[in-house]
């Protein structure tokens, strides 16, 4: 019986918007016990413990020896956790697996930290559902602190889920199904539209090659890969020759395709905008100044993008100098 289920041991903070309980078809999640507006702090979790390796190197004894070092009200907590099931972990480290997350995730701007891979224990937020169109996101870390924010606004009763990777905006159903090792019925994963949406997310992919010369694995595509099939369209890609009027283009169509995924939250905004205003200050071409400037004034990412059109095509001064730039940033001769 759901009375009786350890999950309702866990300590859910009194002042917390949410609360556990059987999610059909997904164990247990986090249901909104009172309307979250956007934006607004869902959970800021510590973790029980941290194991200071990468996630592949973590061994059923590491976990063991953070078990061992915990509180005995701390050790009952974990021993709470099941699976999706309702079934106990077969191990601890299995337990550890399936509910940590990594400890200093990148922040907005992308930037790493020097320290260690690591990887904490998180109870409550490792309850909540994926989604492959969620309404939160765990955006930054402090110090090992998760902190989850609404994307959207969440009415009370509604489940909150986020994201489980952090680049399925550039990945295909069958692709995101494969990394997550079960299947989602999310919205756009179970909709009769998820051909338009594997279309528009294969797409952002290759927008993304375009203007970073890498997949997103961080690494070239190979030979007879599909990403890009155009051979001198990829070398420019690579070697960063692509003008600085298509590269805009390319950011702006990446943001329109993005929000009609319904993923354009305040964080995405944050962390892609620069591309795309950053941009636009290297062009030195009066007439492509022009355009860029009517451009920024547009309203919606929509009507930016028809402005933006009007580059197509067009050369500009620096584009000499921005594809030196990209090169010395990728260390390329």
């Amino acid at each position: 019986m759901t009375l009786n289920h350890p999950y309702r041991s866990l300590h859910v903070p009194k002042d917390a918007p949410f609360e556990l309980r059987p999610s059909s078809g997904k164990g247990w999640g986090a249901f909104a016990t009172r309307r979250i507006g956007r934006g607004d702090l869902i959970l800021k979790e510590k973790p029980l413990f941290v194991v200071q390796k990468a996630h592949t190197e973590i061994t059923e004894g590491d976990v063991l020896v953070a078990f061992q070092q915990l509180e005995p009200t701390r050790k009952k907590q974990f021993l709470c956790l099941r699976d999706n099931s309702s079934r106990y972990f077969k191990s601890m480290n299995e337990a550890f697996a399936e509910n940590s997350f990594q400890a200093g995730i990148p922040d907005v701007t992308g930037s790493q930290s020097n320290k260690p891979p690591a990887h904490g224990l998180y109870l409550l937020l490792s309850r909540f559902n994926h989604s492959c169109i969620p309404n939160s996101k765990i955006p930054t870390t402090n110090e090992n602190a998760i902190a989850c924010f609404a994307t959207k606004d969440i009415a009370a009763g509604e489940e909150i889920t986020f994201c489980y990777n952090t680049d399925f905006e550039c990945r295909t159903r069958h692709e995101r199904h494969e990394a997550l090792r079960f299947v989602c019925h999310c919205r756009t994963c179970s909709s009769s539209s998820r051909f338009t949406s594997d279309l528009r997310r294969r797409f952002i992919r290759g927008l993304q090659y375009l203007t970073h010369g890498v997949d997103i694995d961080g690494q070239r595509q190979r030979s007879g890969a599909s990403v890009i099939a155009n051979h001198e369209l990829k070398e420019a890609a690579e070697n960063g020759s692509i003008p600085l009027s298509s590269r805009l283009i390319y950011n702006v169509l990446v943001m329109v395709l993005i929000e009609k995924e319904g993923l354009l939250d305040d964080f995405m905004l944050e962390r892609m905008r620069p591309s795309v205003f950053g941009m636009a200050a290297f062009f030195t071409t009066r007439s492509n100044i022009r355009i860029v400037r009517l451009m920024l004034e547009q309203g919606s990412w929509s009507d930016k993008l028809f402005m933006a059109f009007n580059l197509y095509g067009r050369k500009d001064a620096s584009d000499h100098d921005f594809a030196g730039r990209i090169r010395a940033l990728r260390g390329l001769p």
